[in-house]
């Protein structure tokens, strides 16, 4: 009995060995953010950009129509705005676009009001909100509603205690909400957070490596921008390593969606090169993919507005005779 339990646990050692030999999944790098398209696709229809994102928009009175008030469009543009910055990701703009470099969210009302009624000892409060929306700028993003949004909510209690209905200002600002949320779901993407593992190879690389997964990206960036940087690199993993550094900066170091999306493209170049230096890594093909798809859908915003500005420029231009 004694040999054949230590025949077991001779096998057990050997099994443990074995696992210990197969290659590891890294658990040191960064931690970074990854977008990925919002699966609800219910709001808007699109024909032109509907796979882009949209990080700034302006909405204010002045595209509030329809059957309002102007003290009403003060407040559909208000509460607007309040579900753009619930989005953490849409940045609703103070002024109008001076020159077409972000688009417009227009609201065209077609019923808005809450109705409160008394009957058989009970009160009731109904709100509806019926409008059409539309998002354009200068033929780059063309989105619109298929049909009209409507939102309707009813609220009920007996009448010695009414005062538990939500007021009438609290109604109205619920299916306003409602109806924008079910409008721009779309452009706001879903994020989770995951470990860009790092990559060992030359001493540049290790160096790096080392730093990034010290929490040091910017250092690990400036030791070694030079040498990545130059068309003449050919190091896959110090490119990959690099491509990490920045997008590590572009989540930890950068203050808005700009600088951001500056890091994010120079990190999508170093994970295209790398990629292509070294097309079975999965980690580096797995890189490129999800920064690509990022900097060419939910930051594309800002590629837009250069677009635009140079479309402009170019009617703006005096014509020769």
């Amino acid at each position: 009995m004694k040999s054949f339990l230590c025949l077991i646990a001779s096998a057990c050692m050997l099994l443990l060995g074995a696992c210990s030999m197969l290659p590891q999944p890294s658990s040191k790098g960064a931690l970074v953010k990854v977008y990925r398209a919002n699966p609800v696709k219910e709001g808007l229809v699109c024909s032109v950009g509907g796979d882009q994102g949209l990080s700034f928009i302006y909405v204010g009175p002045q595209t509030v129509s329809g059957a309002v008030n102007e003290e009403e469009k003060r407040v559909v543009a208000q509460y607007a705005k309040a579900v753009l910055g619930e989005s953490r990701f849409i940045n609703a703009m103070g002024v109008p676009a001076g020159e077409g470099e972000y688009p417009d969210l227009s609201i065209r009302v077609h019923s808005y009001g809450v109705d409160t009624k008394k009957s058989e000892g009970r009160v009731s409060r109904d709100g509806k909100f019926q409008a059409s929306f539309s998002i354009k700028q200068a033929g780059m993003l063309e989105c619109a509603t298929a049909d009209p949004v409507l939102v309707e909510k009813h609220y009920e209690a007996p009448s010695y205690s009414a005062e538990k209905l939500p007021s009438i200002a609290r109604v109205q600002e619920q299916i306003v909400k409602e109806a924008v949320r079910q409008v721009v779901r779309q452009f706001v993407p879903t994020t989770s957070t995951e470990l860009r593992p790092i990559k060992g190879g030359s001493d540049l690389a290790d160096r790096a490596g080392k730093m990034i997964d010290g929490g040091n990206c910017e250092g690990a960036y400036d030791g070694v921008r030079m040498v990545a940087d130059s068309p003449q690199c050919s190091d896959p993993d110090l490119l990959y390593n690099t491509g990490v550094a920045l997008e590590c900066m572009a989540w930890n170091k950068a203050n808005d969606q700009k600088s951001q999306a500056d890091y994010l493209r120079k990190a999508k170049a170093m994970y295209q090169r790398a990629a292509f230096l070294k097309p079975g890594d999965s980690d580096i093909q797995k890189a490129a993919k999800e920064v690509s798809y990022e900097v060419d859908t939910f930051f594309a915003s800002f590629e837009r507005q250069k677009k635009t500005r140079e479309t402009l420029k170019q009617y703006q231009a005096p014509k020769s005779y």
